[in-house]
């Protein structure tokens, strides 16, 4: 009689049974690879939404202060609404420049307004900065030129919301402007896909 040489048979079942561990294996790896990818989308997503919020947060509360100071029927409370955001006269010459910065808070001072929540004066003497409860600080800009209200909101990101708002004789106003905007950050040189 022959003796058995200790060979390993590997029958149909065993085979198949490994690749359903491997088929198994890969589906775990692409899981977790989706699962970050959709993670870090969904972090991107939160930020996106939070700043539009902030942003959009501060122009309403831009206009709503606007709405109040034109419901006085004072052009001193517009104006004193337009130097609290920063927005500065458009001059014919620069000594009326000079003349409004003068008059705006000095640097670095807080200023108190129902509307505006944490502001403070830069070294220009403008209002620049607002604190807003997402935690980034929107800076604003912007000029008034006698009829037409422009307001720049933007955060550090890049993320900015451009306001004009035409002031009417009966002291009424239209927006013209309500436009939400992101600057292109280029992330890296990246592959060029088409040569043509």
């Amino acid at each position: 009689m022959a003796k058995p040489h200790g060979s390993v048979r590997i029958g149909p079942i065993s085979l198949f049974t490994l690749i359903i561990i491997l088929c198994l294996a890969v589906l775990a790896v692409l899981s977790l690879t989706t699962a970050r990818a959709e993670l870090s989308i969904t972090e991107r997503q939160a930020q996106t939404t939070t700043e539009t919020y902030a942003l959009e947060t501060a122009g309403q509360e831009f206009v709503a202060a606007v709405d109040a100071a034109l419901a006085e029927g004072g052009s001193s409370a517009l104006d004193e609404v337009l130097s609290t955001y920063g927005v500065t006269e458009a001059a014919a010459d620069a000594e009326a420049a000079a003349d409004a910065s003068e008059a705006a808070p000095a640097a670095g001072e807080t200023i108190e307004d129902e509307g505006v929540s944490g502001a403070t004066a830069d070294e220009g003497g403008s209002l620049m900065v607002i604190e807003c409860p997402a935690g980034d600080p929107v800076t604003v800009t912007g000029s008034f030129d006698g009829s037409l209200i422009t307001a720049t909101f933007s955060l550090e990101s890049g993320r900015s919301l451009a306001v004009a708002l035409r002031i009417n004789d009966n002291d009424t106003y239209r927006i013209e402007q309500w436009k939400m905007t992101t600057q292109w950050t280029d992330d890296g040189t990246g592959e060029n896909l088409w040569l043509g």
